[in-house]
């Protein structure tokens, strides 16, 4: 069975864990997944933010990057968005029938789908207690 952030029980992450890659320009790349903001998809391609501000797009879908991403740090919020639970400001809901938003510590404002919201407010109020 395939790890899925949205039912997977957590595991623990170390701040030595990487995500493999390969670059055109400098080939097999191992980047630290605690610098990882979140990754947005657009059709087979996925975009990377990272906390310095840098962003790359990848030719990959984000399902091949979720096993590689520790479940106690990353939250899927939308078919297209997975987040860093350690760069969330704070969440808020729309409308009592509609998802919310979550705002990043960049300012990076990002949806919450409606049937992702409960999921994500539970994991983010855990995560908050444990810090």
């Amino acid at each position: 069975m395939r790890p899925n952030l949205y039912t997977t029980p957590p595991k623990t992450a170390l701040p030595t864990d990487a995500i493999q890659m390969y670059v055109r320009d400098s080939g097999q790349l191992a980047l630290p997944v605690s610098d990882l903001m979140f990754l947005q998809a657009t059709g087979n391609y996925s975009w990377l933010f990272w906390k310095d501000g840098q962003r790359m797009l990848m030719p990959r879908t984000l399902k091949y990057y979720v096993p590689q991403l520790p479940s106690a740090w990353f939250i899927r919020l939308h078919r297209n968005c997975i987040v860093n639970l350690h760069y969330i400001e704070r969440i808020e809901r729309i409308e009592p029938d509609k998802g919310g938003l979550v705002y990043m510590r960049s300012g990076v404002v990002l949806p919450i789908s409606r049937r992702r919201w409960f999921a994500a407010k539970r994991l983010l109020s855990r995560h908050l207690l444990s810090n």
